[in-house]
């Protein structure tokens, strides 16, 4: 019954996309230009790259409660949306496409529905006349449990789709696999680029891909050598999504070296604003990232923008895609290490540590800020044109 479903709103959603893009063809410019950035926020990242393509127009279909920001197209705003989203969405995306040249997808939603073919028609459609696509991945939309579980039996390692089922029931259901697979399969065959984490957040894709972009405000990327004139050593934990990130590990690991006398205050935030987080890396001397992961990913970004040093699981001989010089901005610690790791950063003088936060600060500089990741995404779209 379900599927009988999709195929029939599915269908009504071709309709309405080929009859508005029919009709808006009769007043579309004479040269298409400019991007289209969408369809929902994930981690800001839809409005920092609104905000980095010069004259993009931005759509967001659904509601973030951690996000307030302000879209072109902002429909999820709207709670009777959700009851017409379906059908409104294919009517947009026709008027958009005679007039924009670029559309970038952030995650994996589309403006039709994904379930049947993963964003294939639309795709082809976009592409048929004379669009370009570029999908931009964020984690559990494209990665395989499949296939990152077979990378981490083979490695003799847990990574992140080990727990995630645990704390996020089904996500790793054939059907929400087959899903992920269509949308690896088609972003092969029709994306004019792809950014993705080609081991982190492994996928059917067998195309190469350019890494996560991080747009870290260069006015918040801050040097704090005062707090590295402290004697008690500040040690901080914020997981998102505690199980995942491996916060049971860390409060053992936690739990032991107190137990063994060592002097430190720990600080574990969960489910706090970002205000208050960002607050707190400001005071951290030690930052506790996640351990099943193969990136830094925001939180680490944030963490070295606060001049912390990072213990996390990322790992540029794992994870390609990291820039330059990314092992030693923070200190490599897979979930097994993080004991001996964070030891060591106790037994530290605070001007080894700052030494250490230093590196991460400067790496964010180089590679995470929104100058660089505006100019290489720019970069990208302007050789799609060449």
């Amino acid at each position: 019954m379900k599927l009988m479903l999709l195929k029939v709103v599915f269908l009504v959603q071709k309709i309405l996309l080929n009859t508005s893009f029919a009709v808006c063809k009769l007043f579309a410019p004479k040269q298409k230009e400019g991007v289209v950035i969408g369809i929902e926020e994930i981690a800001s990242i839809l409005y920092s790259l609104g905000g980095a393509l010069k004259g993009a127009k931005t759509v967001n279909f659904y509601k973030n409660p951690y996000y307030d920001e302000k879209y072109d197209y902002y429909f999820g705003q709207y709670k009777a949306y959700k009851l017409i989203k379906h059908f409104i969405s294919p009517i947009l995306l026709g008027y958009l496409m005679v007039r924009y040249k670029t559309f970038i997808y952030i995650s994996g939603n589309g403006y039709l529905l994904r379930h049947l073919d993963g964003r294939a028609y639309e795709f082809w459609k976009l592409r048929k006349h004379g669009c370009d696509v570029i999908c931009y991945f964020t984690g559990s939309d494209i990665r395989s449990f499949k296939r990152l579980d077979a990378f981490g039996k083979a490695h003799n390692m847990d990574v992140i789709t080990t727990y995630q089922p645990i704390s996020h029931n089904g996500i790793d259901s054939a059907f929400n696999e087959n899903i992920r697979k269509m949308l690896g399969e088609t972003a092969n065959k029709y994306a004019s680029a792809i950014f993705n984490p080609s081991t982190d957040q492994m996928a059917y894709i067998e195309r190469n891909c350019h890494p996560f972009l991080y747009f870290a405000d260069e006015r918040k990327i801050q040097y704090l050598p005062e707090k590295f004139q402290q004697e008690t050593k500040v040690v901080l934990h914020a997981p998102s999504s505690p199980i995942i990130k491996g916060t049971p590990i860390v409060r053992a690991v936690i739990k032991q070296l107190q137990e063994e006398g060592y002097d430190f205050e720990y600080v574990e935030l969960i489910g706090v604003p970002n205000t208050q987080v960002m607050a707190e890396l400001a005071k951290a001397h030690i930052v506790l990232n996640e351990f099943y992961a193969l990136v830094p990913g925001v939180f680490g970004v944030e963490a070295m923008m606060n001049n912390a040093v990072l213990l996390t699981s990322a790992d540029r001989e794992l994870e390609p895609t990291l820039f330059e010089g990314a092992n030693e901005a923070w200190v490599v610690t897979p979930y097994w290490q993080l004991y001996n790791n964070l030891k060591y950063a106790l037994e530290s003088p605070m001007e080894v540590l700052k030494d250490q936060a230093d590196k991460g600060t400067q790496w964010v500089e180089q590679y995470c800020t929104y100058e660089f990741s505006s100019n290489y995404l720019n970069n990208v779209i302007e050789q799609l044109d060449d």
